[in-house]
Formats: structure tokens, C-alpha cells, sequence
């Protein structure tokens, strides 16, 4: 009969280090900790970032009491922790934040039984792209992500780094059976 006791401190160690990471997670994004950062993609990457050499610090403290917790341990631990803390932001809070779902959904909410799908898409073009002005925060955030550059005459153009960005969508959406249609728009009608 194998000894168990090892398998069960070493599930009590993930368990610990991925709760624990995630409320210290969580207690840094509500802080002021690069609240300057206005992307909340990268603000919580770079948080999740802090989050998890701040766990490193925290169990290698707590493990000079606990003799059972080794360095692979430890270290299994905090990358645990780290890749929940950025698949949890990544899942929930930034698709939230993007999600034209989200934002039908809440109108639906709040005219609940009063809309029909003409009418939800009139909705979506003057409060999403007017009162929102959700290309104007699209085209601030990629220029500030480097994949876009806008000429002196206001039209834009794609950077290298952003046709790099289209082509791993373009393949890693394939692996999944995604909609080409986002990542390969038909050629530009002629119809200005």
C-alpha cells in the first residue's frame, strides 16, 4: 500500500497556493497598483505578474516551517496560481469588458420583452459605437498595444506586429473551427 500522506500534502500545497493566490489577486487589482495602466487586459496580466513573486515570497516564508513543502513544490505552486489568476482574467473581467454579448444582454435586461432584433440592433449602433465610442477605445488600444498606427491623415495601417497578431488568429482559430469571418474579411467593396 502506497503512503498517501505525500499526494495529499502535495494537493493541499496547490489547493492552498491557488487560493491563496487568487485572493491576493484579487486584493491587488481593487488596489491603486498601476491603476495608470488603462488597458485592463495588461494591467492584470502585470498584476497577476506581482501576484504570483509575491506568493513565491509568501511560501518560501511559510515553508521554513513546513519542511514537507520542496522547491518543485513550491514552484508548481505559483505557476498554478499565476496561470489561473491570467485564465481567470482573461475568461471573465476582459471578455466582460469587450463583450458586445454582455452589452445586448443588458439592454435586453433593460427593456426586457421590448426589443426585436431591428430594434436591438439599432440599439447597438447608436449607444455601442455612438455614445460609447467603442472603435475610438479600439483604435487607442491597439495603437497603444503596437499593432496599429494611424497616418497624419487619420487613415490606419497595420504594424508588422499587428499582422503577426492576424496571422496567429488565423491559425490558432482554425484549430478550433473558429468563424474565419473576423480574421479574413472579404476584399473591400468599391461601392465609396
Amino acid at each position: 500500500m502506497t503512503n498517501i500522506r505525500p499526494i495529499r500534502n502535495l494537493i493541499l500545497a496547490y489547493v492552498g497556493a491557488l487560493v491563496a493566490g487568487f485572493l491576493l489577486y484579487l486584493a491587488l487589482i481593487a488596489s491603486p497598483l498601476l491603476a495608470s495602466i488603462s488597458l485592463l487586459f495588461y494591467r492584470g496580466v502585470f498584476i497577476a505578474f506581482i501576484s504570483a513573486l509575491l506568493l513565491a515570497l509568501l511560501i518560501g516564508w511559510a515553508g521554513r516551517w513546513l519542511r514537507s513543502l520542496d522547491l518543485s513544490t513550491a514552484i508548481g505552486a505559483v505557476a498554478l496560481s499565476l496561470a489561473f489568476n491570467i485564465s481567470f482574467l482573461i475568461v471573465f473581467p476582459v471578455t466582460f469588458d469587450r463583450s458586445i454579448t454582455m452589452f445586448l444582454l443588458a439592454r435586453i435586461e433593460r427593456q426586457n420583452g421590448q426589443l426585436t432584433p431591428p430594434m436591438l440592433e439599432q440599439v447597438f449602433i447608436r449607444e455601442y459605437l455612438g455614445d460609447l465610442r467603442q472603435i475610438d477605445r479600439r483604435v487607442r488600444e491597439q495603437t497603444l498595444s503596437g499593432n496599429i498606427v494611424q497616418r497624419n491623415d487619420g487613415r490606419i495601417e497595420l504594424t508588422p506586429q499587428g499582422s503577426r497578431l492576424l496571422d496567429s488568429g488565423r491559425l490558432i482559430g482554425g484549430w478550433f473551427g473558429a468563424d474565419p469571418r473576423f480574421v479574413t474579411p472579404p476584399p473591400p467593396s468599391n461601392a465609396h
